[in-house]
Order: structure tokens, then sequence, then C-alpha cells
């Protein structure tokens, strides 16, 4: 049982260092670029008082959370072999 484990997560290191395919790059940084800046919108909401529309912030959480899952689904793709 352990060993599987331990496989299990020596292929998500490997995953997680090998060289990404072009277009997994682009989904990474876009979805970086798009879910830094809902986070960056959530965050200056917090800090400067902004009032907006909390149907906005429920959905900038979300997208947040939808880019991170797409980043890190494109960062854990590996080139065929």
């Amino acid at each position: 049982m352990f060993e599987k484990i331990k496989a299990l997560f020596n292929e998500g290191k490997e995953r997680w260092k090998s060289e990404l395919p072009p277009f997994y790059k682009k989904a990474r940084t876009v979805a970086i670029k798009i879910g830094g800046s809902a986070g960056a919108v959530i965050v200056a909401n917090a800090t400067m008082g902004l009032n907006l529309n909390p149907t906005l912030i429920t959905v900038l959480c979300y997208v947040t959370a939808a880019c991170v899952a797409v980043a890190g689904t494109a960062q854990l793709s590996k080139p065929e072999m």
C-alpha cells in the first residue's frame, strides 16, 4: 500500500517538474493572469472598502477557484513520449 502511494507522489513530482507542451503553457499563463486579476479586485474591495456588489465578489471568488484548477491541471500535464 505504501509503495503505491509513494509511486503516486513520485509521478506527481515528475509531472510538476516536466517541460510543458506549448498549449498548456499558454493555458496556465492565461489562468494565472485572470485569477490574479480577480484576486486583486477581491483584495482591493476588502482593504479599501469599495462596497462592490456581493454577487460580483462571489463570481470573482469562483473565477479565482476555476483559474487555480486550470493552472494546476495544466502544470501537471506532460508531453507525450
